[in-house]
């Protein structure tokens, strides 16, 4: 992919050869999405949220959600997003929810380009044009949004969060940012640390930037629902807690590494288990392993490793700066990058829960800006430099595009992951329960 042009550049091919080519990869990103919906995912979360969504989706929206692992209820907004896809997509079968979540995260997908047109300067437009390319194929991304599961709805929010967040100086911009990333711990827990380590950094390092009256009427509109949850709590005991609250886990960083790894394509693991070894000896040519997939995951950890040293270099080299780097203030993309780097990754380690790999979905776009960010350099950056960041850019979207498309067919073929948290693929479920 190539650079988008400045104003000042009206060449044609230098215009419409990186759009056709971001529309090329975009294209490529829905229809990983939506291609093999029967080999979704259908384990006892996902079959919760079909059977309630259906059920309920003529009556009364309910004040409380699915059970945690914790012990309590999850607030009901949990299950509202899965209740209105109902009504307006006309579910029957639960591969039509699957659908519905798909076009909802391409919609985000969409929504995520449309942002970087409309509300990014164009100075810093070519790092979010990048991360939703980046985004658009990388592996955990589409691992995710291919599912009847609470997180997996989360990116179209942020989106319309971020949007709010880039417009915070106005009262309809503070209102949506704190509307909205209220919602967003209502959908899945880890949103409440998402929508406070925003504000705690407004807070700490822009205050007069925001009209915090606007953020506040958002904030109380979007809670009132919150209130018979809050209520559910204080009633407990809601039985055995699940959840290892440890010191220990401040020091695994495991926050920190996982925003690295991800953005890099790196994690399936996580889904596989077991099976993950099979995967990187894939694909099979007559019974023979090719290593093919193993090869790109070189590739992409070589690509990466390079992205940090030189992005590395260059922080270094403007060391003398270090506060102004560590809050953000190079500029709007730099600032929301800490937000989320710093604001919720510190809260979310000193909260001493275990750091699930599902818990960063909720980052939605950002990891993707910050490699972009990092391999681009933006400001003050040579054009020297800026060219080999799109090399090593340009390298990782296409390995991450070649490691998901093996992930699917792998899938496809093994009719899901039995020796993995993927489990058997719902079509083979359905198989199985006919006579």
């Amino acid at each position: 992919m190539t650079p988008i042009p400045s104003s000042d550049d009206n060449t044609p091919n230098s215009y419409w050869l990186p759009l056709g080519l971001l529309a090329l990869v975009l294209i490529c990103g829905c229809v990983l999405r939506l291609v093999y919906v029967e080999d979704m995912e259908y384990k006892g979360d996902e079959a919760w949220t079909f059977r309630h969504s259906v059920e309920k989706s003529g009556a009364a929206f309910p004040w409380l959600g699915m059970p945690m692992s914790t012990g309590p209820r999850n607030p009901g907004m949990s299950l509202w997003v899965f209740m209105v896809l109902s009504r307006i997509g006309g579910v029957v079968e639960p591969t039509d929810l699957a659908r519905c979540v798909q076009v909802l995260n391409i919609l985000a997908l969409l929504l995520l380009v449309a942002f970087a047109f409309r509300f990014v300067e164009k100075t810093e437009r070519e790092v979010w044009l990048w991360a939703s390319a980046l985004v658009a194929v990388n592996p955990l991304a589409v691992l995710f949004q291919r599912k009847i599961w609470p997180p997996s709805v989360l990116p179209l929010f942020v989106i319309i969060m971020l949007s709010g967040w880039w417009c915070r100086r106005r009262f309809w911009g503070a209102f949506l940012w704190g509307w909205v990333g209220a919602c967003l711990g209502q959908i899945h827990g880890p949103g409440f640390f998402f929508a406070a380590g925003f504000f705690l950094w407004a807070w700490l390092f822009d205050r007069r930037g925001v009209r915090w009256t606007g953020w506040l009427a958002g904030s109380v509109l979007a809670a009132w629902p919150m209130i018979p949850w809050v209520w559910h709590l204080f009633q407990g005991p809601h039985g055995h807690s699940t959840t290892d609250v440890t010191w220990e886990h401040i020091l695994e960083a495991k926050f920190w590494l996982r925003w690295i790894t991800e953005s890099w394509g790196l994690g399936l693991k996580y889904s596989l288990h077991r099976q993950f070894v099979e995967f990187l000896k894939g694909p099979f040519l007559a019974g023979e392993p090719t290593y093919f997939v193993a090869g790109l995951h070189a590739v992409v950890v070589t690509l990466g490793i390079l992205i940090l040293w030189r992005g590395g270099k260059k922080l270094w080299a403007n060391r003398h700066g270090w506060r102004d780097l560590f809050i953000g203030r190079e500029s709007a993309t730099a600032f929301t990058i800490s937000a989320a780097f710093w604001g919720f990754g510190l809260l979310l380690t000193f909260s001493m829960l275990p750091i699930h790999r599902h818990y960063m979905i909720v980052l939605f776009p950002l990891e993707f800006v910050w490699l972009a960010h990092l391999a681009l350099g933006i400001r003050g950056s040579t054009t020297d430099h800026r060219r080999w960041g799109r090399r090593l850019l340009a390298g990782m979207v296409v390995a991450q595009l070649l490691i998901t498309i093996c992930f699917l067919h792998f899938i496809h073929a093994n009719g899901g992951a039995t020796g993995g948290d993927y489990g058997l693929a719902y079509r083979l479920q359905i198989q199985q329960r006919r006579p």
